[in-house]
Order: C-alpha cells, then structure tokens, then sequence
C-alpha cells in the first residue's frame, strides 16, 4: 500500500504542477527520477524564462491522515536525516505534502531554514495558481542571480566543430 500511496501522490504532484496557467500551457515541466534517488523525487524545470533552464529539487510525501486539530498542518513526516540531505543541494529545494485523499498539495522550502525534523506540514502554501506563480519567480530570481561561466572541460573533443 506504501508504494501505491507513494505513487498516487507522485501523479497528485504533477497534474498540480501542470495545471495550465495560460493559454500557452503549463508553467512547470516536472520530471520523476526513479526510486532509485534516496532524497529526490522532482527534478522540475521552469517553462518560460529566457536565458537559462531554471529548475528546482522536489521530496514528494504522500498522506491519507488528513490534518492536526490545533493548527490544521498536514500529517506527514520528514526525518531530519532527508531534510539535512535535500539543504545540502546547491539549488532550491522544496517538499511537497499532498493530501491523497482530497488531491490538494502544500509548498514548504527545504533550503535548510529549518533542519529539524517535520512531523505535520503547514498548510499555508497551497499548490494553486498564485502560489505556482511566487514559486516560478522565486526559482527563477535565484538562477537569474547565478554567475554562469563556462566550464573548460578536460574531456573536450578536438574535432568536435
């Protein structure tokens, strides 16, 4: 049942993330690594910015608990050890809590704000049309802010023209 849980949430996720924003389509483009990656599950690249590929890491956790009496936070659980791991990525990083059974989906940032263990995630960051929106332009000012350079490879190929 665990896996079931786990996937249904996964596919929760991406139709969430690729709702259409507009006439033009989705603003996201997620993309599942495999279970294979111990604390990753999203790799999801913003559709629409103009000189890079923006992309953010994303822990997806899957709950049919429901939410806590006292401050309406959705049950699930991040052991420090994932939320430790996830900070360490030197790109924005982000767990996502969904709600299997109502099909809804909350934001919570995992760039190491808190490197504390989660057991109820807050509801405050629904994954809707506003929230996409903060959420495309927060990735996106951060990879706007990189300094790209080129890297000089040792493993160039001197007739590749």
């Amino acid at each position: 049942m665990k896996d079931a849980l786990g996937q249904r949430g996964e596919a929760i996720f991406t139709v969430l993330m690729t709702e259409f924003h507009s006439e033009s389509g989705p603003i996201f483009k997620p993309q599942f690594l495999g279970d294979k990656w111990q604390y990753v599950d999203f790799i999801v690249e913003l559709v629409g910015s103009r000189s890079i590929v923006p992309y953010f890491f994303v822990q997806v956790k899957t709950t049919r608990t429901g939410y806590t009496k006292k401050l309406n936070r959705l049950k699930v659980k991040v052991p420090q050890g994932q939320i430790n791991a996830l900070a360490l990525y030197p790109a924005p990083t982000y767990i996502i809590g969904i709600d299997e059974i109502e099909e809804k989906g909350y934001v919570a940032s995992a760039n190491g704000e808190h490197l504390t263990s989660l057991s109820s995630l807050s509801t405050n960051f629904p994954i809707n049309t506003p929230n996409r929106e903060v959420l495309w332009k927060e990735v996106n000012d951060f990879w706007s802010r990189y300094k790209h350079t080129d890297l000089v490879s040792q493993f160039h190929d001197p007739d590749w023209r």
